[in-house]
């Protein structure tokens, strides 16, 4: 996988054990953080003791911010959805209704480190987890896990499928205070790029009373958050059809947009388009009921804005 580099985002993980923590000093420090938001280790789901106070305090001082949940697959896919649900269910109490976080929610894999479970097992489990999760939020699940744990099951291989995760933005850990590891992540799992790298589990970082994870992420934060909220939309009617004009986002994966008409989809553009005709055969009007255009931004993972952008006619 690819070095850190000058540009190399920075940002710590941090959990109810971190001690001291100073949100006004730590918000000079770093580039993003993430907090463990829950954890099922013990078979049962678990709330992290500090997640909604330091949800908050984050928010609060504008650092760019986003949750794990510490997952624990077996045999019983149907824990696969429970622990999912759950999951949704915190982040929203830390971060607001239907809102998951600022950065990619994220499913921390590190258990069973026994392999007590087959390979395709661990594997099957995280994919219906991440296929619930991204149908519920419309938003991508990030998987973090271990540069060993990956090749303890099995390299993620599984025969006849190849590598099936190897699509989900990946936050890889793999430290480099450890001898025998080499200089950069190698490329494991069918994964050859990292989005973030955890390359340190006991890093002092001014604002944090205690050692704490640290990482590198990407050059730019566009590429572990949605894409910006449309902005300058506005919409008119033209010769009994809508057109619609807006500025371009500014984001470095924007992809596209999609535009609706009371909230159905009516047509999608590329990222270079600022304006979009909406014909009369696409519209569906009704007498006397209200015309809403929205648009939304998308990027190349998938994720969209976090809400659309509205005109009324």
């Amino acid at each position: 996988m690819q070095d850190k580099n000058p540009n190399s985002r920075f940002g710590i993980d941090i959990n109810e054990y971190t001690q001291n923590v100073q949100f006004n000093i730590l918000a000079t420090k770093i580039d993003f953080l993430y907090l463990r938001s829950s954890g099922s280790a013990t078979g049962r789901f678990r709330v992290d003791r500090k997640f909604l106070e330091f949800a908050e305090a984050s928010r609060n001082y504008g650092i760019p911010v986003g949750a794990y949940h510490f997952g624990l697959p077996s045999y019983d896919l149907t824990d696969a959805d429970r622990q999912c649900d759950e999951f949704i269910n915190i982040l929203q109490d830390g971060f607001g209704d239907k809102d998951y976080g600022d950065l990619f929610p994220v499913l921390d894999i590190e258990a069973p480190g026994n392999k007590s479970i087959s390979t395709k097992v661990l594997i099957d489990w995280i994919d219906r987890f991440r296929k619930r999760f991204e149908r519920k939020t419309r938003r991508r699940l990030m998987l973090y896990t271990g540069v060993n744990f990956i090749e303890l099951y099995d390299n993620f291989y599984i025969p006849g499928r190849g590598y099936p995760l190897r699509n989900m933005p990946l936050w890889i850990a793999m430290y480099l205070k450890i001898p025998q590891n080499p200089r950069v992540p190698p490329n494991v799992g069918g994964w050859t790029r990292w989005r973030v790298w955890q390359y340190s589990e006991d890093q002092n970082v001014e604002g944090v009373g205690n050692p704490v994870d640290a990482n590198w992420g990407p050059d730019n934060l566009d590429l572990l958050t949605q894409p910006d909220i449309v902005t300058g939309f506005q919409a008119r009617f033209e010769n009994e059809n809508i057109y619609a004009s807006w500025n371009r986002n500014s984001d470095i994966d924007l992809l596209g947009y999609n535009i609706f008409v009371n909230k159905e989809w009516v047509g999608t553009v590329d990222e270079n388009a600022t304006s979009y005709l909406i014909t009369r055969d696409k519209i569906k009007l009704k007498k006397n009921v209200p015309i809403e255009v929205s648009i939304e931004a998308f990027d190349y993972d998938g994720e969209t804005s976090k809400a659309r952008a509205k005109a009324n006619l």
